[in-house]
């Protein structure tokens, strides 16, 4: 390089290139992520369809049936009554389904205070199927009140992974010996100004020399649990914890073998 450069216009000649790899960077890293949320979905794309035609068939039968009651010319008020409240109460659950499931895909909300149980009910009407269908024990414990500072859509991504994997540790090796998914949100003992979620499962747990790599982009030992469903990428939790760093928190992970595994997520208060 010529002695009499400037010594500006040398930083400038190395900034300027760092500072768009920097930004192209983050626009992968963006890409990234929102390619990982559409995996996400595509992964209990069969789960909701699955739920969606349980929702359907009773709403046909209901309908059937007060037009049945119609046709025959009886009027018959309690059942045209039953006829309707079935049908609102399931076309309304298939409503709130599909609508967080379009919040999810949508993208990112405002940051703002997100109450933890709302959360929580969000992704369990993202996940749609009732883990009793699949012989697993679901337990809420919840406290009230409970707030954190952040991106609401981008915490429900978080959770929902945590839960799909639950899911699948429990129904993976398709012995149908069920189990449960505990979750539980409390503020931490030891530090009030933050929130701690846990999400736990009494599956086979996660193999010792696999435990310290969970995290790593592109490590996974999931296999996919059923024919012609998606096998894992190995992004899932690397973002998940990319997400709780940018929230400025912590996710950390506990397993024994074959008792189960547990994720717990610490938050700050809002």
């Amino acid at each position: 390089m010529d002695s009499d450069t400037p010594q500006s216009d040398v930083q400038t000649q190395i900034l300027d290139p760092l500072a768009r790899i920097q930004q192209e960077l983050d626009e992968a890293r963006r890409a990234l992520e929102e390619g990982q949320k559409l995996a996400t979905v595509g992964t209990i794309a069969a789960v909701i369809a699955h739920e969606f035609n349980n929702l359907l068939t009773p709403i046909a039968s209901y309908c059937q049936m007060g037009l049945r009651s119609i046709d025959a010319g009886k009027l018959d008020d309690p059942i045209i009554r039953k006829a309707l409240d079935k049908g609102l109460k399931h076309a309304q659950r298939a409503g709130k389904i599909s609508g967080a499931l379009l919040n999810l895909v949508r993208g990112h909300a405002d940051e703002d205070a997100v109450s933890v149980q709302t959360l929580v009910e969000e992704t369990l009407s993202v996940l749609a199927r009732d883990p009793q269908r699949d012989g697993i024990a679901l337990r809420v414990q919840v406290k009230p009140d409970l707030q954190i500072k952040g991106d609401a859509i981008q915490l429900e991504q978080v959770l929902l992974n945590l839960l799909i994997n639950a899911r699948q540790a429990l129904i993976g090796d398709g012995s149908g010996r069920g189990g449960s998914i505990t979750i539980r949100a409390d503020r931490a003992a030891d530090d009030e100004d933050r929130i701690r979620i846990s999400i736990a499962d009494t599956g086979p747990g996660i193999a010792p020399e696999h435990l310290e790599r969970i995290f790593d982009p592109f490590f996974t030992t999931k296999t996919a649990s059923k024919p012609g469903e998606p096998k894992g990428t190995g992004l899932g939790l690397h973002i998940c914890r990319q997400i709780i760093d940018r929230h400025g928190g912590a996710i950390r992970v506990e397993s024994t073998p074959p008792r189960g595994t547990t994720f717990n997520i610490l938050l700050p208060a809002a």
